[in-house]
């Protein structure tokens, strides 16, 4: 079995639509595709994977057979985006950002999150920084474990 790579892509990377999360979405479904997505990361369904699916008016199931099958690089994605989305204006772009950008995480999620990391914070719950610390801590595991936990 092929090792999981972790997406590293941030939530907040852009490509040339400007669209956040894009990136990482498609990086996300191609990991999948190809049997490299570590465990429990979402690929498409639920999270800011649907949301920006839901914002921009992309079915996401067509979207995951498209880079089950094709395994496009980012710029044929963003072509297919092109072509599927219903809603690619610049104000529904804009608004989808935004909304990523700004998106806390929920409240059950983020506290564990938190305490899995050390952060006293209670307030701190903003989704893309704690799962760019979960992607983090997830390459960690696998450089310095070889992707083992934790013996403790």
């Amino acid at each position: 079995m092929p090792e999981p790579i972790v997406p590293l892509i941030s939530s907040s990377v852009v490509g040339p639509l400007g669209i956040t999360h894009l990136p990482r979405l498609w990086l996300k479904i191609l990991l999948h595709a190809r049997g490299r997505l570590p465990e429990g990361y979402r690929h498409g369904n639920g999270g800011l994977d649907e949301l920006t699916c839901v914002h921009l008016g992309i079915d996401v199931e067509e979207l995951i057979r498209f880079i089950d099958t094709a395994l496009p690089d980012y710029l044929q994605f963003e072509a297919w985006v092109r072509e599927h989305a219903t809603k690619l204006d610049a104000n529904t772009i804009a608004a989808h950002n935004l909304d990523i950008l700004t998106r806390n995480m929920r409240e059950e999620l983020a506290s564990e999150r938190r305490a899995r990391f050390g952060i006293a914070d209670e307030s701190f719950a903003h989704a893309i920084r704690l799962n760019d610390l979960d992607d983090w801590a997830g390459v960690h595991a696998m450089v310095t474990r070889n992707g083992e936990p934790d013996s403790e």
